[in-house]
């Protein structure tokens, strides 16, 4: 075999534990050298003769491992097996035992929701008094109105957590029941149209779809 000098280390010596021939459990002593691609063979040089090639014994050549301090989850993540769990990019991470142990609230309920749709029922105290109160939310972005009820127009109102109220305008206003019919007809639509105007509520009245008469009964 023929090797530039600058692919080489010549000279190199083992006392034993280091290396042995391939194919051998026996160690190597003596000289030795080695080629620029890693290979290893007895002799002092190429022209050192016979250069049998030369083995490890048992030892394993450490294993450098990814960085991975300095890398975000994604980029981390391609380091680990595919039956592996993501690693964090937070690594302090308290678990909720700690919590409970330190009598610390969690705060960790349920994703606020949307508000629940629902159709009034006039009862008959509220026929004898001649109107009742009814309730909505408007969606902050859009021109859309749904009808609930007092207990969700209260969470709304309150801006309770369980709802979301940063996205939802409450609204609450008196509607007749009783009466003549075209007065109880007249009348709703003009509040409707007066409280429409009064908080910029655009599309309001259109929502009743002209039934201003709903619920009526006559006295």
């Amino acid at each position: 075999m023929y090797y530039p000098k600058s692919q080489i280390q010549e000279n190199l010596h083992t006392n034993g534990g280091e290396l042995k021939p391939f194919n051998s459990s026996e160690e190597y002593k003596g000289y030795y050298f080695k080629t620029s691609n890693g290979e290893f063979f007895t002799g002092k040089s190429p022209s050192d003769k016979p250069n049998t090639p030369l083995d490890f014994i048992g030892v394993e050549l450490p294993i450098s491992k990814p960085k991975t301090n300095n890398l975000n989850s994604k980029q981390r993540n391609k380091f680990q097996s595919p039956d592996s769990e993501p690693l964090p990019d937070n690594y302090f991470i308290i678990e909720d035992s700690y919590y409970s142990a330190k009598s610390i609230p969690t705060n960790r309920g349920e994703a606020p929701r949307l508000p629940q749709q629902s159709k009034p029922t006039p009862n008959q105290d509220d026929y004898k008094i001649g109107e009742f109160e009814r309730y909505f939310v408007k969606k902050a972005n859009e021109n859309k109105f749904i009808e609930i009820n007092e207990d969700e127009y209260d969470l709304f109102e309150v801006q309770n957590s369980k709802v979301q109220f940063n996205l939802y305008i409450p609204i609450k206003f008196t509607w007749a029941i009783t009466g003549d019919r075209t007065e109880v007809f007249n009348r709703n639509k003009s509040i409707s149209f007066l409280y429409e105007t009064r908080n910029k509520l655009p599309g309001f009245s259109l929502s009743f779809q002209n039934k201003f008469d709903k619920y009526f009964k006559p006295s």
